[in-house]
């Protein structure tokens, strides 16, 4: 049912809200009335226009998933811009154009005195509005979204008070939702995440709530709210399995509906992208089966004891097959695993064309080097279940719970028990407990590698992140814990255009020539705070610049 409303709402709002953006007082509620729209389809629009923006951000193929060596991009004339932080302007039309169907949705929710549309649609303007604030900083919110009012130049709000913002209206949300029946009145097909499960959008959101209260974790007694409190009390209605998980069905149709690899967007597979050395190192260390579902064994693989050149077929944990050509070699610094990354940060293409290539003939196309592993074939496919955008997962939330009992302000109790969930969750949301064979998740834990209670492992702290940046694979908020915590310790890029760091933040998009907005925005940059990284003759801003979430914490550098 989810898939057969999402091609409705593709359909008609591609076509019906495009024209009609300009002028919101034509829209009606009335679904009985070919002239009128329920709210119904503007939930779908805003489910999924939100869970692909989302996923537009931070995907295999995006610069943010190269900071978070995640993914390399490999052999390419452009690959400074993802693997060396080359970053350009930022945008945020896109955002701003979801933000004003939304507040639609809520107007007629309250039109037809229906609470759930209008919790509904706090929950999503929550996730957008705080998204803005984690990216950009200060930003449009408070005088947002009132073109109608003649407001045409919205001031820029403090990141603060957009936080704060977001914190009040998602226990808005909640509690309007709890005073529903568990039957919501919409229809089940236009909810693309829970079929009208009052529950779940509850769950959804007290588990922002957990999100953003830690996000501020450093800057709380800055705060006018007590995100201690807020935190406890958004901490017994949330996320209990992934079957609670805020996660869209990618139909595979349309530019629209298609994972970013598959032939409906990418008209030759994108072999360029190559997973990250990093990644896939510490994956390999600790032998997690995660690995086989993202990564795909080498074409070519180097063996210090082989004797000849041999092809053999090789069969991995989940039992799917790949043809590899084993060949004898002698030289040390050369990559002999079944699964190599591709090293961090990189923009020589002649280095990434040849990378653990040795004296191997170079017989194929510069993206397609046999030495270096590829993802995995679900990242060629238009829709797979293992690439369907989250908003948010349980594994997250198991996450943030351990954290949160690690850093002992927040009333939760048993760190490991949590962390241990953590890592669980997201092998069960890859069906690594139920697809790979011979895994035994007591064993894999019980490596001092990967064990809270390991002797051997000091700073437990980031051990959590690490293991959470495992779990959140190809998903934008690791780069948010790793700005607030500085876990993980990342290695910067070899290259890095601006220095040995990672970027802080996506500048803001070209400011208008109009004064008025011109005069908001130089307000805004002028209390970004520069680090070390920004050239001293370019503006504050900068994606080396702090927003106020980071200055004075000292993080992460």
């Amino acid at each position: 049912m989810k898939k057969i409303s999402l091609i409705l709402a593709i359909i008609f709002l591609g076509q019906f809200l495009q024209s009609c953006y300009d002028d919101f007082d034509e829209m009606n509620v009335s679904p009985n009335n070919a002239e009128e729209v329920s709210p119904n389809y503007l939930l779908s629009y805003v489910i999924s226009k939100t869970s692909m923006q989302f996923y537009g951000l931070m995907n295999e193929h995006t610069d943010i998933a190269g900071t978070l060596q995640y993914t390399q991009r490999g052999t390419e004339f452009n690959a400074a811009n993802q693997n060396c932080y080359q970053w350009g302007k930022g945008s945020w039309n896109a955002y701003y154009d979801i933000l004003r169907t939304s507040q639609l949705m809520y107007e007629l929710g309250e039109k037809e005195n229906n609470q759930f549309f209008m919790a509904a649609s706090l929950i999503m303007k929550s996730f957008t509005f705080g998204l803005m604030a984690d990216l950009f900083g200060d930003c449009p919110y408070s005088e947002a979204l009132q073109a109608s009012t003649s407001v045409l130049f919205p001031k820029f709000d403090a990141q603060k008070d957009v936080y704060e913002g977001v914190l009040t209206d998602l226990k808005t949300a909640s509690g309007l939702l709890e005073g529903l029946d568990p039957k919501l009145s919409v229809l089940p097909s236009s909810d693309l995440l829970y079929a009208g499960d009052r529950d779940k959008w509850i769950k959804f959101a007290n588990s922002l709530r957990l999100r953003y209260c830690l996000r501020l974790h450093n800057k709380k007694e800055e705060l006018s709210i007590n995100t201690v409190n807020e935190f406890k009390d958004a901490a017994t209605k949330v996320f209990g399995s992934n079957a609670d998980n805020a996660t869209l069905v990618l139909l595979g149709l349309s530019d629209e509906n298609s994972a970013v690899g598959g032939p409906v967007r990418s008209s030759n597979k994108p072999y360029a992208f190559k997973p990250g050395k990093p990644l896939v190192d510490y994956l390999k260390e600790r032998n997690d089966p995660r690995l086989q579902r993202w990564v795909n064994p080498v074409e070519r693989k180097w063996d210090f004891n082989a004797s000849e050149e041999t092809t053999v077929n090789y069969t991995d944990i989940f039992g799917d097959t790949y043809q590899m050509t084993i060949f004898p070699t002698d030289d040390t610094s050369l990559d002999t695993s079944v699964y190599v990354g591709l090293p961090i940060g990189y923009d020589n293409l002649e280095f990434l064309g040849n990378y653990n290539r040795g004296d191997g003939i170079r017989d194929y196309p510069d993206e397609r080097s046999a030495y270096i592993s590829y993802l995995t074939p679900i990242y060629f496919e238009n829709s797979n279940d293992f690439v369907n955008p989250s908003l948010i997962t349980y594994a997250e939330v198991e996450f943030i719970l351990a954290e949160a009992a690690l850093l002992g302000d927040y009333g939760v109790s048993s760190v490991e028990d949590h962390y241990k969930n953590g890592i669980r969750a997201s092998m069960d949301q890859y069906k690594i407990l139920s697809e790979a064979q011979g895994f035994d998740f007591d064993v894999f834990y019980s490596q001092p590698t990967v064990s809270y209670s390991s002797s051997s492992i000091t700073n437990k702290h980031e051990l959590i992140m690490t293991q959470k940046w495992i779990a959140l694979w190809l998903q934008a908020e690791s780069w948010f814990d790793w700005r607030r915590t500085g876990y993980p310790d990342f290695e910067p890029a070899a290259n890095p255009a601006f220095g040995p760091a990672l970027p802080l933040r996506l500048a803001y998009p070209e400011p208008f020539a109009d004064p008025q907005y011109v005069e908001k925005y130089e307000e805004a940059v002028s209390k970004l705070e520069k680090t070390g990284f920004v050239p001293s003759n370019q503006s504050n801003d900068h994606s080396y610049s702090k927003t106020w979430l980071l200055q004075g914490t000292g993080k992460p550098y």
